[in-house]
Formats: structure tokens, sequence, C-alpha cells
């Protein structure tokens, strides 16, 4: 039997474009599946889980508030912690004190909650934001502590450091079981494509087929990431936190990095858009590379990227093109 049929798992954040993918295999390995939602969904996040709507529970909850974060906790097996304060390079650079102190209350509160509530398993969604700007490339998890933050999302990494931190000190005292996952920029059908808090492969899109011209982008184009699939990244966190819950950080990551200029080139090719693009240097463009050290996630859970860049930015466009008109949230606390 599967690890994960029957479990009564909760994801936080599952009405979002990670969290609604997530929640969908859930539901396909059997689970029983409760979702946290900031509101009643009239923000129109109800169309992300439109196919199991009517096979999972929905908990409208604010995870800022100890009381709602015990409630939602109590009787659960897994709690998948998706929810988070997110933000773009533009947004996170003049928003520090905002993305820590946000995020550290979502962390700590439900991450007592699910202690107290004796939950079986939680995993910790930290994020690649916990390294330094001058870190080795591909970088490999002992470096998660090094040194200072990327400045230009500090705030951010901090808390998801302390996010990974808190777990190792309730798992040290508790003897409760964490899956920690550090996920690299992760894009796809449903991304948030809000032009103050997107990430690049999102705001991307949305200028190139939204007609900008020239088509603006951030810093000179030299920078490279390695981006991940939102159905790898799903796939990803489910198997960690079968296989490897050892209160342990794993990288979630592909190996295909890639210089902006080429992405913006692939998205516009994919598009067919002829548009020129300017290259804004005023603007902050984070760490000059961003790729992970992979080899962890392939030895302890098993886990590589399948999906190919080409083929998930052409998928991503499609999703858009059908449904640019809807506004979606990424996250909901």
């Amino acid at each position: 039997m599967s690890f994960w049929n029957g479990k009564k798992v909760l994801v936080t954040g599952g009405a979002g474009f990670i969290g609604s993918h997530l929640v969908e295999m859930l539901v396909a390995s059997g689970d029983d599946v409760r979702v946290t939602a900031a509101d009643d969904f009239s923000r129109g996040t109800h169309a992300n889980l439109a196919a199991v709507r009517e096979r999972i529970r929905i908990e409208s909850a604010d995870l800022r508030a100890p009381a709602d974060c015990r409630r939602v906790c109590a009787g659960q097996d897994v709690v998948i912690h998706l929810a988070a304060k997110v933000g773009g390079v533009g947004y996170n650079a003049v928003h520090p004190a905002t993305m820590f102190r946000e995020n550290m209350r979502l962390n700590t509160y439900l991450l007592e909650a699910a202690q107290n509530a004796k939950v079986e398993r939680f995993t910790v969604i930290s994020s690649a934001c916990v390294y330094t700007r001058h870190c080795t490339i591909p970088t490999p998890e002992t470096e998660g502590f090094d040194g200072w933050p990327e400045y230009t999302n500090e705030g951010y990494g901090w808390a998801k450091r302390m996010a990974e931190f808190e777990a190792q000190a309730v798992h040290k005292e508790f003897g409760m079981k964490f899956a920690i996952v550090r996920p690299y920029n992760c894009y796809g059908p449903r991304d948030h494509f809000d032009p103050e808090t997107s990430h690049v492969i999102a705001a991307l899109i949305r200028r190139v087929l939204g007609g900008e011209n020239p088509v603006k982008v951030w810093g000179d184009g030299s920078q490279t990431r390695a981006f991940l699939y939102v159905e790898d990244f799903c796939r990803g966190v489910m198997e960690v936190t079968e296989r490897y819950a050892e209160c342990d950080p794993v990288n979630l990551g592909a190996d295909e990095e890639v210089p902006i200029r080429d992405l913006i080139a692939l998205i516009l090719e994919l598009a067919g858009s002829k548009a020129p693009v300017e290259f804004d240097t005023s603007k902050p463009a984070g760490q000059p590379r961003r790729n992970c050290d992979t080899v962890k996630a392939r030895e302890k859970a098993g886990f590589s990227a399948r999906v190919s860049l080409r083929d998930g930015i052409a998928r991503a466009i499609e999703w858009y093109k059908k449904n640019h008109e809807t506004k979606l949230d990424s996250a909901d606390v």
C-alpha cells in the first residue's frame, strides 16, 4: 500500500499556484486532503481547485492566528506547509521586514499547533533564498546557513532559515518528524502573474503576451537560473516527505541552467513574438547565478526533474493564453 493512501493531509496555501497542483496529486494518491485558504474564495482562487473541489475539505483560516492553526491541524497525519508571503525581486528588496515578520508568524504558529496536535510528519517548504549571493554553484545543502542570505531576498531568506531551525529544534526536543525541502524557481500553469509580486518566468510571459514592446527585463541578462516545473516540484515534495523525513534539508531543482537573456528569447519564440528586448541594469537582478546540487534529492528520495524548460514554458504560455483574464493568488495564508 502507498504511504499516502488514506493519510489525512493538511496543505496550507493549497488553493494557490503550487498548492493546487499538490492537492490534485495527493487526491490522486488516495489522501483525505484538507486545504487552508485565507478567505471564502471570493478572490477567484476556487478556479485552481475546480477539478478536485468535491473531494477535499476547505478550511477558511488565518494562519497568523494561533487558534486557527490549532483548529486546522487537529486530527491530521501530515502537514505540508506551503502558505507563504511571497514576492518577486523588486518587492522583496524593499519589504524585508514584512517578508520576515509575515513568514515567521506563519511558520511558528503552525509548527507549534502541529506539534501539540501530535501530527506524525511536517514538511517545511524552505527556499533557495536561504543561500548567500556568492554561494557555490551548483549549491550544496551544507551552505544553507553560511553567511548572509542574498540581499535582495534577505527578509524571506532569514524567515526560511528560521523555519528550518525551528523544525530542527522541535525535532531535537520533542522527536517530531520533519521533511525539509529547498525548492528552486518554480513556474508553470496557475502561476502568479501580478506585476508587483510575480517571479521571472510569470513576469516575462505576462509582458510578452500583453504586447509589451520593447520587452523590459531587469538586469543585463547574464544572470542564470535553473527553473523547476510545478508538477516536478510537487512530486519532489511528496517523495521527500515520504522517503526522507529526517529533518535534513534537501534541494529541489532542475539541472538545466539558463541565462535570463536566453530565457526571454525562448519565451518570445514559444509565444510567437518578435518584440525587441530592453535590459534595464538600473533594476535589481538578484543573484548572478542560482542553481542547486541535486545529488541528495536523487540519493535520499529518488527525485529528479522530468519536464524540460522548453516543454514547461510552452505549457505555462498555453495556460496563460486561456486564463489571462483570471487573477489567481499564489499563496493563501
